[in-house]
């Protein structure tokens, strides 16, 4: 990333989404524009997952996840941090919350129960932003 920013976040997410998201999806032909996968575990279990757009090979998103207790759940998303700068379009922390959540539940099927459903049309608009000033 060229300017990547984190963000809290804390989204408590279910055993089913985080199993989806350690899954993650790998692209099968040139159609297929992400990837998203585990780029970093540590000892203790928490872990990076990565959201790549292949055409560019660039990370766009990085979720930084903690696990909780696998018996009931506590998982949550500690912090984002994503690709501020958009080829001269700035991405707010929230756009970048929206797209990350869209993207998780188009591509890997997360329910993200915490959050309402966002249409999908917000991976497109750019009409909440502003072009960098040059």
């Amino acid at each position: 990333m060229k300017e990547p920013r984190t963000a809290l976040w804390a989204l408590r997410i279910s055993n089913a989404d985080l199993t989806k998201l350690k899954a993650g999806v790998e692209p099968r032909n040139q159609d297929n524009k992400w990837r998203i996968w585990v780029s970093d575990q540590s000892g203790s279990g928490n872990m990076s997952i990565t959201v790549t757009r292949v055409m560019f090979s660039r990370d766009i998103y990085i979720l930084h996840v903690k696990p909780g207790d696998s018996s009931d759940g506590g998982h949550s998303i500690e912090a984002l941090t994503w690709e501020q700068n958009n080829s001269g379009v700035r991405v707010s922390e929230e756009e970048a919350k929206k797209k990350v959540v869209v993207l998780s539940r188009n591509l890997l099927g997360c329910d993200i129960e915490a959050l309402p459903e966002y249409d999908k049309s917000v991976m497109w608009n750019y009409s909440a932003v502003k072009k960098e000033a040059n």
